[in-house]
C-alpha cells in the first residue's frame, strides 16, 4: 500500500523552491554587484595603477666570478646589494631578471652610467665626503630607459673599493 505523503513534506517542497528562488534573486544582486565593481575599475586610469618597482635585489647566483674579483663598486639599497660593478661590468635586477649592464661612463667614487636594451642607470654621489678616504658615500639611483614607465629614483650608499 501506497501512502500519501504527510502535509509537512509538501511544505518542505515548497520551503525548497523558494529558497531557490531567493538564491537566484541573491545570484542575481551579486552579478549586478560585480558588473558595478569591474565598471569602476574600468574606469580607473592607468595613473591609479601604480606598477611595480622595476630595481630588485641581487641574489648571489647573479654574481658570477667575475663580479666578485678585482676593485668593484657597488650600491646598497636598505642594507642590499642591487648593483655590482667592476672591470668586468656590471649587473642588477631589473623587472625580475638579472640584466648585464654595459658601462656608459666613467664609474668612480662619484658614481657612474650603465645601459642595456630598455634600461638606462644613473649613480651619483649625493654628498661630498668629509673624509678624502672614505669608502662609502650616499648617493641616488635613477632607473629609466622604459618609455612606459617613469624613471625611477632610489636612495642608497655608494661603495668603491680599489
Amino acid at each position: 500500500m501506497i501512502r500519501a505523503p504527510a502535509p509537512w513534506f509538501a511544505l518542505l517542497l515548497l520551503a525548497a523552491c523558494g529558497s531557490q528562488g531567493d538564491d537566484a534573486v541573491a545570484q542575481a544582486n551579486s552579478v549586478e554587484e560585480l558588473e558595478n565593481r569591474l565598471e569602476k575599475l574600468s574606469d580607473r586610469t592607468t595613473e591609479d595603477i601604480e606598477p611595480p618597482a622595476r630595481l630588485g635585489d641581487l641574489q648571489r647566483a647573479d654574481l658570477g666570478p667575475e663580479l666578485r674579483a678585482g676593485p668593484a663598486c657597488r650600491l646598497y639599497r636598505a642594507g642590499r646589494l642591487v648593483l655590482a660593478v667592476n672591470p668586468a661590468g656590471a649587473v642588477a635586477r631589473i623587472d625580475g631578471r638579472r640584466a648585464r649592464l654595459a658601462v656608459s661612463g666613467p664609474v668612480g667614487p662619484t658614481g657612474g652610467f650603465f645601459t642595456a636594451h630598455g634600461i638606462t642607470l644613473s649613480v651619483g654621489r649625493a654628498a661630498e665626503a668629509a673624509d678624502s678616504d672614505a669608502r662609502r658615500w650616499p648617493a641616488r639611483l635613477s632607473l629609466g630607459g622604459d618609455p612606459e614607465r617613469p624613471i625611477e629614483k632610489h636612495e642608497g650608499i655608494w661603495t668603491c673599493t680599489r
